[in-house]
């Protein structure tokens, strides 16, 4: 997945260098760009998984998921929303180049979209609550 990405990020730049030499002579509508909708439909199937990397008990497995994120978020491949809560864990990984790795894309992610991550944190705690409540009712 992340050669895949990684390849799929080449094409892009390379795409859009293209697109700034014709950009007067072609229509946006006319260029179709299937490719980016392609790797999109394809994180979206495995979003899931790969978030749940974070939690795999090797820290290879973490850093490589972690990696798969960043440029998952680089690229726009899906709505930051869904992958901050898991970022926001990753910022208490025991090993300190993935809690650093996770904390510069929560930052990015907080200068990209200012606010937030506070809101975010804000419900994460609030369902921790919710979660402990009901917990204590069983």
């Amino acid at each position: 997945m992340l050669m895949y990405l990684m390849e799929e990020e080449a094409r892009m730049i390379k795409a859009d260098q293209e697109w700034k030499k014709l950009q007067n002579k072609e229509d946006l509508k006319e260029m179709g760009d299937i490719q980016s909708g392609m790797a999109s439909t394809i994180i979206q199937v495995y979003i899931k998984q790969i978030l749940e990397s974070f939690f795999h008990h090797h820290s290879q497995v973490r850093m490589i998921a972690l990696s798969v994120i960043t440029l998952i978020l680089r690229q726009g491949l899906v709505h930051h929303v869904q992958i901050v809560p898991y970022l926001i864990s990753m910022g208490t990984d025991s090993d300190s180049t993935i809690r650093a790795k996770a904390d510069q894309q929560v930052q990015e992610l907080d200068k990209k979209y200012p606010g937030f991550i506070q809101v975010t944190t804000i419900n994460t705690r609030q369902t921790c609550r919710l979660t402990k409540i009901g917990i204590d009712r069983w």
